[in-house]
């Protein structure tokens, strides 16, 4: 008879004093990762506020009178601060075709100038952002109907056309209504281009 072969056994390696989890460990690693957080909070750089860039609203405004025969509005001779950062012509509320532009305030407010020839009741509804009426404002000799939305927040003028060919218009934000009247009074017709 044989005798059976032994298997020599090697004996398991002692395990890591890392993987013991103590908590003088946890404590370092963690402070460890902290300060590379620290770090890249510290180096990475923060936007407080994106900058939006000019368009060409006059430009934008001509080729839209252009395009469609019409009349159309923008302030003139705002002065410093005033900035507008959208020009668009597109279907608005209730497909109605509506040339709008967006101004930036010096105060760091928006006025959003609507206007259309063949404005709805919806269409005035949507763009008071479904404000109520508070009465009548003239300013620089026109009367606009004035809408009061969100609690106060946002103030919208507004001067209905009188016929189909007639531009309602209606200028809202929630800028301070002191630049809105100075908007308004601005307000002046575009000159088709040459």
């Amino acid at each position: 008879m044989t005798a059976p072969e032994t298997v020599p056994t090697t004996a398991a390696p002692p395990p890591s004093r890392y993987s013991l989890g103590s908590l003088p460990n946890m404590l370092r690693s963690l402070l460890f990762i902290g300060l590379l957080v620290a770090a890249l909070v510290a180096i990475v750089p923060r936007i407080s506020e994106v900058q939006r860039p000019a368009v060409d609203a006059l430009g934008k405004a001509r080729a839209t009178i252009a395009q469609t025969g019409g009349t159309l509005e923008l302030p003139e001779g705002l002065g410093a601060g005033w900035l507008p950062t959208v020009a668009t012509f597109a279907p608005g509320t209730e497909n109605v075709p509506t040339f709008t532009t967006v101004w930036e305030t010096p105060e760091g407010g928006d006025i959003a100038l609507k206007e259309a020839s063949e404005a709805t009741e919806g269409w005035v509804s949507r763009s008071v952002n479904d404000g109520t009426r508070d009465g009548s404002v003239t300013v620089a000799g026109r009367t606009f109907e004035r809408y009061v939305a969100r609690g106060g927040s946002q103030i919208s003028y507004v001067e209905r056309g009188a016929g189909a060919d007639e531009t309602t218009l209606v200028a809202s934000g929630a800028a301070a209504e002191e630049e809105l009247r100075a908007f308004v009074a601005a307000l002046r017709p575009v000159t088709p281009a040459p």
